[in-house]
Formats: structure tokens, C-alpha cells, sequence
């Protein structure tokens, strides 16, 4: 009824683990605590560019290309297009969270990227609800890149202007530069987190990013890290202030990576990578996995409600999410097991088992053998202690891509608005 792991895969993959997350991802916790420390690992795809509104079109993230992540995008760019750029950023009928949130609200893709443009005008044709998705997206733990009107966006605001269109993520306000269509020069800070992946020709210096009309932070909050500075000395005030800096505001939350230039449109070189290293950045920052409770001996969980329900602990799963649960198996427990099951037949669901950690597929102890909606594990006995049960949907949409970005052309019944479930341990005492 069950596969495990081998010797082999239980030693390495914690190793591998460990060098990509860090090492306190793999510390030992005591066999009683629910761990708070590994990074969510189940996102629909690595990235999403938003160019659309008054946001600067872009075909391609070169960045993203050279590091062969997973993109989508959207870039309907003329006003009159607000209402289709809103049914994917806010919602519609087929997928009422957007494109950005999971049912439960958290976040579908590791980092959100918005490049240069009007802050203004974008923030303005989000409305309020498109505003929040993002505010929603960041807190609950997606990263987010912001070059130029994408840096202010994330902002309180820039210089004493109150308009109220901003994300308002990053707890600061900025200030333009006023120096528009110019190359600067960036210094990269000698304990820059940048450097983690380029060396930039060993000299801690890119020439040339270009640079219109940008922004900057006087003032930093505490906590946030500066990765690099602006090299302008022609009677600039910015002159050697931050250009790059990053910024998380707690263990949940994703990382911000902000920048008051250009990075973001070379297709190669130093600039590139910079932006490249920014996006890198911000997705080792994303936020911890999250719990959804504690399954009780014989009862049955239904994970079966609606977003608009607005009860994310038991709220359907969807496309490539993972759900988690924890259980604790006492020293007497025999004839364990777990059963998941779905009223949607089409439904692809995993189901996994793990004691030291949250159940991926990779460092997962147990994996049911059965694919689709009934699945069912069963021990004799187990070790005594927290179990971490694992649900992920293996499902995922038909993408159509267009010159006006990526959309669902199909996809199983209500993917997008999640798959209702039920999830039950039991065993005897």
C-alpha cells in the first residue's frame, strides 16, 4: 500500500537540502515542535512579470532566461485593456483568487517581478482588490522584484505625495533622482548577498545601468540589507546611497528586492546578471512552509471550502500546491493509516508521510502508491511522535501564450478555484 525511501536517498537528500535552504532548514527539532523553519517549496512556476499596465512590455526576462527558471507574464499595456489585465491580476469566475494566490491565498509563484514604467497610473488600474492580492501575496509569503516603478510601487509613496496606490509592503517612502535617460555606475557593497552568485569581474563595479528618472531610499528600516550603491558623482545627492537593497519583514512574509534603476533589460554581461542575482536573492527569501492543523485520531478533515469562504485552514488545494498537516502517533498506536480521498474524479492528488520534516516528495519517508482521488496508507506501527502529512495536487493548467502574455486556455474542473478533499488518520490504540 506504500513505498519508502532508500538508505541512499535518506542520507543525500538532506544534504542537498541543507546546501540549498541552509543549514537550519535540516536542525533537529524537538520530537514534540512543529518545525517553522523550511522555506515553502511547492509553487504552480518560479516567477510572474507583470508589464502590463503603463509597466515598460518586455517579451522576455533575459535574467530569467539565463537562469532557466519558470516564467509567466502578462503585458497588456493601454489603458483600455484594464479590465481583461484585471481578470488575471484580481480575478474572474474561473479563478476568483488571480493569478498570483492559491485559493488559500498564498502565493502560486516564488517571486512577483515588475520592471519600470508609471507607478501611478499601474497601481491605479490594479484598483484596491489587485493592490491587496499583492500585499497578499508578499505577507503570506512570496518574494517580490521591483526595478524603478516597480521599486516605488512596493513603497509607502515617493517624496511627501500621499496616493494612495501603492503596495505598501516595504514600510518606507522614496525619492526620484530626477536624472532621466543616463548610465550610472554600481557599487557592490563588499558583503553584498549579490555576490553569493557573481563576482562581477571581481572588481565590485557594473558600468552602465541605465537609468530614467529612479528613485532612491533616504531612510532604511531596520533590518533591510544594502546590496549595492549608486556611482553618480555629478552633483548627485544619491550619490553613493543605496540602488539595490532587500528587505523581509518576518519568517512568513517573501523577500523584496529593490532597485532604483535598470537591471532588468540587457541580454548580457554584468547588468544582467545583477538582475539575475536579484531574482535569486528574492527567491531563497520566500516565506516558511505553513501548517494548516493537527489531524485527531478517526476524524476527518474536509478541506473542501471556497476562497470566498475566507478559511484558508480548510479551504480546497490548488494546482501543484502542497498541503500540510502534522498528526502526533502515540507510543501504543497499531493499524495506522492514512486515507485521502476527492469527490472530483479527475483529480490528481499525491499523498506523503514524513517524520522529520514536512513531507516533500524528495524527503518524504512514505509515498502512496495509488495516483488520482482515493489514496490510503497503512503501518502496523510507526515511530511514536509528530508525523508530517503531506497533500499536493499534481494538476495544473493548459497555458496559451499571446503578445499580450500567458493565459489558462483549459484545465480539470475548477482547478484554478481548488480541488475539494478529505484527509483522515486513524489508528488503534
Amino acid at each position: 500500500m506504500h513505498q519508502s525511501k532508500t538508505r541512499i536517498e535518506k542520507t543525500i537528500l538532506p544534504l542537498v537540502i541543507a546546501l540549498c535552504f541552509g543549514m537550519s532548514a535540516m536542525a533537529k527539532v524537538p520530537a514534540d515542535t512543529i518545525r517553522t523553519n523550511v522555506p515553502n517549496r511547492a509553487y504552480y512556476k518560479d516567477l510572474y512579470l507583470d508589464c502590463s499596465i503603463s509597466i515598460t512590455s518586455k517579451k522576455t526576462l533575459p535574467a530569467a532566461d539565463l537562469l532557466g527558471i519558470s516564467m509567466e507574464k502578462l503585458a497588456f499595456n493601454e489603458m483600455e485593456d484594464s479590465a481583461r489585465q484585471n481578470r488575471v491580476l484580481v480575478g474572474n469566475k474561473d479563478d476568483v483568487n488571480g493569478v498570483l494566490l492559491y485559493p488559500d491565498g498564498q502565493p502560486r509563484f516564488k517571486v512577483l517581478f515588475i520592471n519600470g514604467g508609471s507607478s501611478i497610473i499601474h497601481g491605479r488600474s490594479l484598483g484596491s482588490r489587485g493592490r491587496a492580492n499583492i500585499r497578499q501575496f508578499y505577507n503570506n509569503g512570496g518574494s517580490y522584484v521591483g526595478c524603478c516603478a516597480g521599486a516605488i510601487l512596493a513603497s509607502q509613496g515617493y517624496g511627501n505625495s500621499d496616493i494612495g496606490v501603492y503596495f505598501k509592503i516595504f514600510p518606507r517612502r522614496l525619492q526620484h533622482t530626477n536624472f532621466a535617460k543616463v548610465d550610472m555606475g554600481l557599487i557592490v557593497d563588499p558583503d553584498s548577498k549579490l555576490l553569493k552568485y557573481y563576482d562581477f569581474g571581481g572588481d565590485n563595479y557594473v558600468a552602465n545601468v541605465r537609468h530614467n528618472v529612479g528613485n532612491y531610499p533616504d531612510d532604511l528600516p531596520k533590518g533591510t540589507e544594502v546590496l549595492g550603491r549608486f556611482d553618480f558623482p555629478k552633483g548627485a545627492k544619491f550619490h553613493h546611497l543605496p540602488m539595490i537593497y532587500a528587505y523581509k519583514t518576518s519568517n512568513k512574509t517573501g523577500r523584496m528586492v529593490l532597485c532604483g534603476s535598470h537591471p532588468e533589460e540587457p541580454v548580457d554581461g554584468e547588468r544582467r546578471d545583477v538582475c539575475a542575482a536579484m531574482i535569486q536573492y528574492a527567491s531563497e527569501g520566500v516565506g516558511m512552509t505553513q501548517l494548516k492543523g493537527f489531524l485527531e485520531n478517526g476524524k476527518t478533515r474536509e478541506m473542501v471550502k471556497t476562497t470566498q469562504q475566507h478559511d484558508p485552514a480548510y479551504t480546497r488545494i490548488g494546482d501543484l500546491q502542497c498541503h500540510h498537516f502534522a498528526v502526533r502517533v502515540p507510543e501504543n498506536a497499531r493499524d495506522i493509516s492514512f486515507k485521502l480521498s476527492s469527490t472530483v474524479d479527475i483529480s490528481n492528488l499525491k499523498l506523503t508521510i514524513c517524520n522529520d520534516t514536512y513531507a516533500y516528495e524528495d524527503v518524504a519517508d512514505y509515498t502512496a502508491d495509488a495516483k488520482g482521488a482515493r489514496q490510503e496508507m497503512c503501518f502496523s506501527s510507526l515511530t511514536p511522535g509528530i508525523w508530517y502529512v503531506t497533500v499536493k495536487c499534481m494538476d495544473k493548467p493548459v497555458v496559451r501564450s499571446t503578445g499580450y502574455g500567458d493565459f489558462y486556455e483549459s484545465s480539470p474542473i475548477d482547478l484554478l478555484n481548488g480541488i475539494p478533499y478529505s484527509i483522515e488518520a486513524s489508528w488503534n490504540n
